[in-house]
Parts: structure tokens; sequence; C-alpha cells
């Protein structure tokens, strides 16, 4: 069993590197994983007061949000529309591990672009970290759960704009539910139920609280496994998803 799973990790690292390399500089990929978030943070920043410690954890959210997501839109849509995903399907790979795969190609680009983004914003700021560790923790979850959030709306696509689409009408939405913009205490009760369905509004309290050092246990670990319990469904529902689209 363990031999297995370590075999199948082990395939999914091997699609998550080919990913990497092929679709890391595309241009769909720049566009909402390097120069959106950049322009969102200056849109957002200048000329405003508002505290570091409210826009800059949601905005390290937002960049990961983005950026993860990206890679699923291009690989998976470009690799249908040209045929070598049906390669990569009969080939002696789970379709599960394909999904993780393609979701830690996802992760990767999310982590790294988050990770530069606050190296270079949070000191021009002047804002420290008091909670750096839970922070990388916080970063690397949320690259994760959103690069599997793209999977299902990209199974189907034959081209990136195909999938692109649904899934920004999905994201900019998340934005302004989920404390990005707007204090989520700030929102009517009903918007926050809502919000509380949806995964940016853990990943962006997560970074606050680690950001700030203000963490509450209960609230962090709710978080935490909210996130988990986001990313499982959400690879599960690729997988079959994936799975329906060949048969």
């Amino acid at each position: 069993m363990n031999r297995k799973l370590i075999e199948s990790l082990t395939q999914a690292v091997y699609i998550a590197k080919k990913d990497a390399r092929v679709y890391y500089f595309k241009q769909p990929v720049i566009m909402f994983g390097i120069i959106f978030p950049t322009f969102l943070y200056f849109s957002f920043s200048i000329g405003r007061e508002i505290s570091p410690s409210v826009f800059l954890p949601a905005l390290v959210a937002v960049t990961s949000f983005f950026a993860s997501g990206s890679i699923e839109v291009v690989s998976l849509s470009m690799e249908r529309g040209a045929g070598t995903l049906d390669r990569l399907i009969t080939a002696p790979v789970s379709l599960s591990t394909i999904i993780l795969g393609k979701a830690l190609a996802g992760c990767g680009f999310g982590f790294i672009l988050s990770m530069i983004f606050t190296g270079i914003i949070m000191p021009l700021s002047g804002f420290p970290l008091k909670e750096p560790f839970l922070f990388v923790i916080g970063v690397a979850l949320s690259s994760l759960t959103f690069a599997a959030l793209g999977m299902p709306i990209s199974v189907y696509a034959k081209t990136p704009p195909e999938a692109m689409m649904p899934l920004n009408l999905l994201r900019f939405p998340m934005m302004f539910l989920c404390g990005v913009f707007i204090p989520f205490e700030a929102l009517p009760i009903s918007l926050q139920a809502i919000a509380r369905l949806l995964p940016l509004t853990y990943s962006v309290e997560l970074l606050r609280q680690a950001a700030t050092g203000s963490v509450i246990l209960q609230t962090l670990l709710l978080d935490i496994a909210a996130l988990i319990l986001f990313l499982l469904a959400l690879l599960l529902i690729a997988t079959k998803m994936l799975r329906k689209s060949i048969q």
C-alpha cells in the first residue's frame, strides 16, 4: 500500500515538473498570475489609508488565488485541444494521480509568486511578518487548494479562454465576498454565510492571523481544516469529471 502511494506521488511530481517546464511562461499564465495581482496591489494601495496588516495578507492570498489556478486552465485545456491529454490518460497512471500532478504544478507557481510578492511588498510597506512559518504554511495550503479549484472548470475546455471565462466569473465575486476589499465583519449576515462556503475566505483569514501574530487557535484550526476539506473535495470532483469526460 505504501509502495503504491509512493509510486503515485512520484508520478504526480513528474507530471508537475513537466507542466512547470512547459506552461509556467505561457501568456495567459503571465497575465493572470503576475500582471493582474501587481496592478491590483497598486490600485488598492496607492492613495488609500488602509493598514498594511489588513490588505497585504489579503493581496498575497489573491496572488496565490489567481496564479495557482492559471496553470490548470492552460495545461488541461491546451492538452485536451492538442490531444496530448489522451496520451497521458492512456499511460499507466491513475486519473487521480494526473489531477494531483497538475494541482502540484499550479501550487508551485502560486506559492513561488506569492512568496516573491511577499518578499518585495512587505519590506517596502514596513510591515514585518509576526508568524513567518505559519504564513508560509498558509500560502502553501492556499496555493494547493486554489490550484484544485481550477481543475473542475478546466476539465472539459479545449482552449484557455474557454476555461478562463467561467473561472473568472467565479473568482472575481469571491474577491468581494471573502474579506479582500471589504472586511468580512462589515458584510451582511447573508453574505457572510455565502463567504463561509468559499475557500478564499479561509485563506485570507489564515494569512492575516499569521501576518499580524493575532492567532486565535480555534479560528486557525477552522481555517486549516476548511482549506483541507476544500482541497480534497475539489480533487475528488475533478477526478470524477475527468473520468466522465473520457467515457
